[in-house]
């Protein structure tokens, strides 16, 4: 099942989903339940939905599959091709190409029309039968619809999708589970949902065969849908890793003085590695200078791989010789010779670069040296120089030739054999690299020089989402592939957007982009959102790198977070966030409907201390706010401000004292005997206390669920003063607020609040 997704090659672990009913009469669409025997001749079921014998639930899972097909297709469908028989029999989808292939017959026979409005009854159908289709069969029903939903929409034009399509042509929980089954990290998961967004971008994930080293036994049994801590390291139990297993060579040290010399006199040092002389010879290595006239490369790693060193400067000799090997050819052969594609002077800057590319080679004459830049070799352990260093990080990143992925479960990964978007999606969701928080900026400083090092050779990563945007204009993609190319260029794109150029086809495609892709294109004031989200979706074994990372890709002063000092990682991670607020004058507001610690100091309490989702991914909005000694001001969302005696608290409801002031509660608002009402129902995600004589503000996260009787985002807020129509607040925390319309859905905890959506207003706050 969902062999389109790969075609013309196969799955390397196809979906099989074990069908063992009939085929499907051919009869009119509408009227086979009553021909199966389970419905009337006027709609209703003949029987409970519960109680629907074995064989009628086959004849519904015939339905809304072979009878779609044959829906769309008519005389022309042979069922047998959607059948795969082996020891058992199979769905399969690797014949549904020549069924859509032809552009010119699905436009003549108008199978657009038919596609969109049986897909749209089927999703309708999904939802009554939901509870009686096996989980698998649902899957297969939703893939074949979502095929030809989006071959409809590119053929077709744009088209308006139900209630029901949005919802089951997304992905659901139950894919989730099959690839949390199969060893999926809950984070690469979440994302697969979030950012990829349709069905078909798990089921193709979960065809995919995982390919780790011998070596690599861990598992995701700790991780979190919002954080994969496979790859944090503890302290002192760190191991440095030779090429292969039974190698014990030696290792070579980095010269330490020389690192210390280049850094304090403000320079940038890389290392020289030079090959043997002779056969008994090792490979030689030497600290230089960074200058201009050598071109280097960067090498992104991921530390639990093997690649770092706790304890000191040094790496194994096969070490060595293996990013000596790599990095020469990166730098030096014709097949990485630059080329650019995007923007109207695409021609004119492969020229360049390549000239600059050979003349680099010609300079060089005889020497075959290769200048690298690894932190393991480059960035000292003493504390003042290593702050050095590390501020030159993005620096080094942003000058290198080329940078250099190395990730364990990609170099097992030959690049030859496997589709540039498989490549490309493999990267996004099952390398180590794409997850750590370090890697992040030196990717975004790479832009377009970033080369994954697969088995066999290395492969620029980030030119292959704009190529794959490239051939969807021209038509080179094939149609069944073309929304899983979509977002797996999408992906990269969030995670990456702002160092592509501006003439880039990438930004000609960003207004069809959903959440969490920004609308309209990268603007100043939605950087700052953009890179919270992508620092707190990465993991680190150290809270207090965030702020590091923060500054570092928005450029702002890393050496005062570096300066800042504590008695206590988490002191010194809570004291780097305080000084990185401190560098900046505004901040998104929809922070304050982020989950997690806060500061508890008076105009502080808006802030987060920690740079990390522990609930679900969230981006923040564009909207800013400015951050003022007394709190951050917020001036463009709708709230209500109400004195805390309005509020009923429902948990109490129960009990006599209660019922009786559930009863005065009623009569004040005139709500005894109303059959309607406009109230709304107010659930803190913390416990929450409202003072007697309190007065509160509960800001509403404007979404597309803030509407009447919606479940919304919200904050609350204490009232401290009111200075000429500004309200100055004490953050409290987080919560949902719902309408209600009558007392049949009272919940059973909350506060329940005497006014609705009507009365609304957008006031000043200053939230501190």
């Amino acid at each position: 099942m969902a062999e389109h997704l790969f075609y013309p090659e196969e799955p390397q672990k196809p979906l099989r989903i074990e069908y063992n009913g009939p085929l499907y009469d051919k009869g009119d669409w509408d009227q086979y339940p009553v021909r199966g025997g389970w419905r009337t001749e006027t709609g209703p079921e003949k029987f409970s939905l519960r109680a629907i014998p074995q064989d009628l639930r086959d004849c519904i899972e015939c339905w809304l599959y072979f009878g779609v097909l044959c829906y769309v297709f008519g005389e022309k469908l042979e069922q047998n091709d959607f059948l795969l028989r082996d020891d058992k029999q199979y769905l399969t989808t690797r014949e549904l190409n020549k069924y859509v292939e032809n552009a010119k017959d699905w436009k003549k026979n108008k199978l657009g029309e038919r596609a969109i409005l049986i897909v749209q009854t089927v999703c309708e159908q999904l939802s009554r039968y939901k509870s009686i289709l096996r989980d698998e069969m649902k899957l297969a029903i939703r893939l074949i619809c979502h095929a030809l939903w989006n071959i409809s929409v590119k053929r077709d034009g744009p088209q308006t999708k139900t209630g029901h399509v949005q919802i089951w042509l997304l992905s659901t929980q139950y894919e989730a589970d099959q690839l949390l089954k199969h060893g999926w990290c809950p984070w690469e998961v979440t994302k697969a949902r979030m950012t990829g967004g349709g069905v078909d971008t798990p089921a193709y994930l979960l065809q995919l065969v995982r390919k780790k080293p011998a070596w690599d036994k861990k598992t995701h049994d700790l991780c979190k849908k919002t954080e994969c801590v496979v790859n944090n390291i503890k302290d002192g139990e760190y191991a440095t890793r030779h090429v292969t297993e039974d190698c014990a060579c030696a290792h070579l040290q980095a010269d330490i003085q020389q690192l210390h010399t280049i850094l304090l006199e403000g320079g940038v040092p890389l290392l020289c590695i030079s090959p043997p002389e002779s056969k008994d010879d090792g490979f030689k290595i030497e600290i230089v200078r960074k200058r201009s006239s050598r071109q280097y490369v960067a090498i992104s790693h991921v530390w639990s791989d093997g690649l770092g060193n706790e304890n000191g400067n040094t790496l194994p000799h096969c070490q060595i010789q293996l990013l000596y090997e790599r990095a020469r050819r990166l730098a030096t052969d014709k097949e990485y010779v630059p080329r650019h594609t995007g923007g109207p002077f695409g021609q004119l800057h492969t020229g360049a670069s390549r000239l600059a590319h050979f003349a680099s080679s010609q300079t060089r004459g005889k020497d075959e040296s290769v200048l690298i830049w690894i932190d393991t070799l480059c960035i000292p352990h003493q504390r003042d120089v290593r702050s050095l260093a590390i501020q030159r990080i993005r620096e080094v990143y942003l000058d290198a030739y080329r940078t250099m992925i190395l990730d364990s479960e990609m170099r097992q990964v030959e690049s030859q054999s496997t589709p540039p978007l498989q490549l490309l999606l493999r990267v996004l969701y099952c390398s180590g690299w794409i997850r750590r928080l370090w890697t992040l900026q030196e990717g975004l400083a790479a832009k377009s020089k970033l080369y994954v090092l697969f088995s066999d050779k290395a492969i620029n990563i980030s030119t292959i989402a704009d190529e794959i945007l490239s051939k969807i204009d021209k038509g080179k993609i094939l149609i069944l592939q073309e929304n899983v190319a979509f977002f797996a260029m999408a992906v990269w794109f969030s995670f990456f957007k702002h160092t592509i150029d501006y003439a880039s086809k990438f930004e000609r495609a960003v207004d069809v982009f959903t959440s969490p892709f920004i609308k309209g294109g990268l603007t100043k004031e939605n950087l700052l959102s953009w890179n919270w989200y992508n620092v707190a979706m990465r993991a680190t074994s150290k809270a207090g790198d965030r702020p590091i990372i923060l500054a570092g890709v928005l450029n702002l002063d890393v050496k005062e977070i570096l300066d800042v000092k504590g008695d206590s990682d988490e002191q010194k991670s809570d004291e780097r966030m305080r000084k990185f607020y401190s560098l900046l004058d505004e901040f998104p507001h929809d922070i304050i409907f982020q989950e997690g610690p806060r500061f508890e100091e008076d105009g502080m309490r808006w802030a987060m201390k920690v740079c990390q989702f522990l609930d679900e991914p969230r981006y923040l909005g564009s909207a800013i706010g400015k951050i003022t000694p007394k709190g951050l001001q917020i001036s463009t969302l709708w709230s209500w401000l109400f004195p805390s005696h309005v509020a009923f608290d429902l948990s109490v409801i129960d009990f006599d004292e209660g019922q009786r002031a559930w009863e005065r509660w009623l009569a004040e608002y005139q709500l005894e005997d109303a059959t309607t009402t406009n109230l709304c129902v107010f659930k803190p995600k913390v416990k929450v206390e409202l003072k007697p004589e309190g007065s509160y503000g509960i800001i509403l996260m404007e979404t597309k669920g803030s509407r009447p009787g919606g479940l919304s985002l919200c904050a609350l807020v204490e009232l401290q003063t009111d200075t000429d129509g500004v309200n100055y607040a004490r953050y409290i925390g987080v919560g949902t607020v719902k309408g209600m319309s009558d007392f049949a859905d009272l919940p059973e905890d909350g506060y329940l609040l005497p006014f609705g959506w009507d009365s609304l207003q957008k006031r000043e706050w200053v939230v501190g």
